[in-house]
């Protein structure tokens, strides 16, 4: 019994100090780069020369573009998947996104990322968006791994006064932690988040790794569609651009491409950047129409977000960092949100976050180091049984079902114009913060890769006919990645194939959390703020 008791002792001693000192061992600092409805089109090195995003454009110059990353179609969900590495039919969250007023939230069952790093020393820090539930304080980021956040709880807000407006509801949503910030009104909220950001590097004790979840609410629409907002100086920078709207939309995104530039050299100043991991990603494809219209734009992709077209799943991504391999290309290896969390764990520890985690997302930490190994081949994109719309990916088809209706296509290429010289382009990207700390640190970004970024849509005639509201519809988005041709009918067996794995996917599915709103959430309830409103 003695020897029992005191081999149980060495053991529980083992185990700690071996937690301890692994938690110990240098490790690299994470900083994940979060944009809101960000369109295939809506950025610089994606071939975009009427904006300008030189910051974020040399960062990815100088590491890994993913040309072929795919993310959920709205917010909540792509949140979810991406702080759990679970799939949104796994975690009940396929469904639309989480309402202010509702009283759920992503389940407390799935470890989140930070709760992951804090197990491995980690400080970790969120500013800006949430939206994965507040209805309780166990759904809020201080309680679910977070050591600080700063920002808004619900789905969007005004840029200056921090108010939400949604279902008849309205009310302050702007904290720090559990408090209110009743004296940011007029405060730009990107400058809010990056001014919090910047002090918070520059006070970090660099004996700590750090994870930073910097999630933007650029470029996401205001309180109404296409209620974008931005300081008059940034948007008098693009007064060539004749449509309001899309004036607007330019500044705001300048706005979080200049916030990157301070946050970057924060880092390089704190002497943090060279032993740091950057992921730079939208949370979804631009709300070209429909739900929040923001005046994105995801051509030349089909489709906007909130649908399963590559125009509202394909979206804007890369990593950084010195600890790569290699760096500057583009890879063109599928991957997927869920792949974030095992893959960042295995970059820090070396090992398979899988093991002994039921996550649905897999660890690409290798093939983006270009080691030889299997490659990921398919993808199931959603599952959603209230909307009546899924779609896979396997190897070169994929497979679209569902009550999207026809008419919802893709946008013109009004914004693919050229308003600036590929001169003026590259002057900009060369006097930007991050290329010029970039170049201090004899690392050599590479824009030329930016041309394997550029999407081809191939050879096409007119559209085929694809009515997802009668009919599933199979493309080759290889060699058709604009999903013009349809050829469900000249390869029924791939479509009965893809169609079994669906089906195959949804035995595993958990029903939508999704729940109506409740009065008792009601701002005005709590004196005019969005606030936790159930108690035991």
């Amino acid at each position: 019994m003695h020897e029992m008791t005191n081999l149980l002792i060495v053991f529980l001693w083992f185990a700690i100090n071996y937690k301890i000192i692994n938690a110990l061992k240098t490790k690299p600092n994470v900083v994940i780069f979060l944009s809101d409805d960000l369109g295939w089109n809506d950025i610089g090195y994606h071939g975009s020369r009427h904006l300008s995003t030189p910051n974020i454009d040399s960062l990815a110059a100088d590491g890994i573009s993913l040309s072929r990353y795919y993310s959920q179609p709205l917010c909540s969900p792509s949140r979810g998947a991406l702080l759990t590495g679970i799939h949104p039919i796994h975690s009940g969250t396929q469904n639309y996104v989480l309402l202010g007023a509702a009283p759920w939230g992503l389940p407390l069952r799935h470890k989140l990322l930070p709760q992951y790093l804090k197990d491995f020393g980690y400080s970790t820090h969120a500013i800006g968006k949430w939206h994965l539930g507040f209805y309780r304080k166990e759904y809020i980021p201080i309680s679910r791994g977070f050591d600080s956040h700063i920002g808004f709880w619900t789905a969007y807000e005004d840029y200056y006064n921090h108010s939400m407006s949604e279902r008849g509801f309205e009310g302050l949503d702007f904290r720090h932690n559990l408090d209110v910030i009743e004296d940011a009104d007029g405060k730009y909220s990107t400058d809010y988040y990056t001014e919090s950001a910047v002090k918070l590097i520059s006070e970090h004790n660099i004996h700590e790794p750090l994870f930073l979840y910097m999630s933007y609410q650029n470029v996401h629409s205001a309180n109404n569609p296409y209620e974008l907002q931005a300081p008059k100086e940034l948007i008098d920078k693009f007064s060539y651009i004749k449509d309001e709207n899309r004036r607007t939309f330019a500044a705001t995104l300048y706005s979080m491409d200049l916030s990157i530039g301070r946050i970057v050299e924060e880092m390089h100043n704190k002497n943090i950047l060279n032993d740091s991991i950057i992921v730079f990603l939208s949370d979804n494809g631009g709300a070209i129409s429909g739900f929040m219209e923001n005046s994105a734009s995801n051509y030349p992709l089909r489709g906007t977000k909130g649908t399963l077209w590559e125009g509202g799943v394909r979206v804007p991504a890369f990593i950084w960092s010195p600890l790569l391999r290699k760096s500057g290309f583009v890879s063109d290896s599928y991957i997927q949100v869920i792949d974030w969390l095992p893959t960042l764990l295995e970059a820090i520890d070396g090992k398979h976050a899988n093991n002994g985690n039921k996550l649905d997302g897999i660890s690409l930490w290798k093939v983006l180091n270009e080691e030889k190994c299997q490659k990921q081949n398919e993808m199931l994109l959603n599952i959603d049984p209230i909307w009546n719309m899924s779609s896979i990916i396997m190897n070169e088809w994929k497979l679209l079902q569902g009550s999207v209706p026809k008419d919802i296509s893709r946008d013109s290429d009004q914004w693919s114009q050229s308003y600036e010289t590929e001169s003026q382009v590259k002057s900009e990207r060369i006097n930007s913060i991050v290329y010029k700390i970039l170049q201090k640190g004899k690392r050599k970004p590479n824009f030329n890769i930016f041309k394997e970024t550029r999407i081809d849509c191939g050879i096409h005639g007119k559209p085929t006919n694809c009515d997802l509201t009668h009919e599933m519809c199979l493309f080759d988005i290889r060699s058709d990645p604009c999903e013009y041709n349809n050829v469900a009918k000249l390869y029924p067996n791939v479509v009965q194939r893809l169609w079994a794995k669906i089906l195959e996917y949804n035995e595993t599915a958990v029903p939508p959390l999704n729940l109506p709103i409740d009065p008792n959430a009601n701002p005005i309830y709590h004196n005019n703020s969005w606030s936790i409103w159930v108690y035991d």
